[in-house]
């Protein structure tokens, strides 16, 4: 288990490698993943995933067929 000198220490090597400007950006990184992990351990991230009916699984966005003008004339 460290002790409060070494985490003096370890303090002082992080912010000399990473800057005072990032240590601010490496917190809220650590803080979003860790409440990420422990929403996805509990299983509160998962999607109810529901299939659409065949009269709408259209690929309307798959249709577009219109050339591009040519830019060079």
């Amino acid at each position: 288990m460290l002790g409060l000198g070494e985490f003096i220490v370890l303090g002082f090597i992080l912010l000399v490698v990473f800057s005072a400007a990032r240590m601010g950006q490496l917190g809220n990184a650590v803080g979003k993943f860790v409440y990420s992990f422990r929403k996805a351990s509990r299983g509160e991230d998962l999607v109810d995933v529901k299939h659409l009916p065949h009269s709408r699984r259209g690929s309307t966005d798959a249709d577009f067929t219109e050339t591009p003008k040519d830019r060079r004339s």
